[in-house]
């Protein structure tokens, strides 16, 4: 994962992946620790793939966070699936940026889950 200002996040995190293994299928989520100072119950992000060949996807999703249970947890983190039986058919970088699609308080970290 990647720091964030917790303060107000809303500028774009990348994260870069190198690949391999062009026959795996494999699961990707977006990764996000937060504070008590989040407040909401989903998150609108804009993620953009961008593939070794240089071409680009881009989706927007709706995070949808479970409830906490804990009420003495200060910093809790969760991973959100989005996609399922990916397949990276290229060798060389993916670079996978996250961008919020507001300013939003609490998010200490975020990333991308590849399994």
């Amino acid at each position: 994962m990647r720091p964030v200002d917790p303060r107000g996040w809303h500028k774009p995190v990348s994260v870069v992946v190198e690949n391999e293994d062009t026959v795996a299928l494999r699961s990707l989520s977006v990764a996000v620790r937060y504070n008590d100072n989040f407040a909401s119950d989903t998150l609108s992000v804009d993620v953009q793939t961008s593939l070794p060949d240089a071409r680009q996807c881009c989706e927007r999703l709706l995070l949808k966070f479970e409830p906490k249970y804990d009420a003495a947890a200060v910093v809790s983190s969760q991973s959100i699936a989005y996609r399922d039986k990916v397949q990276f058919d290229q060798c060389g970088y993916y670079i996978f940026t996250i961008t919020p699609c507001r300013n939003v308080k609490g998010i200490e970290a975020v990333g991308v889950e590849i399994k």
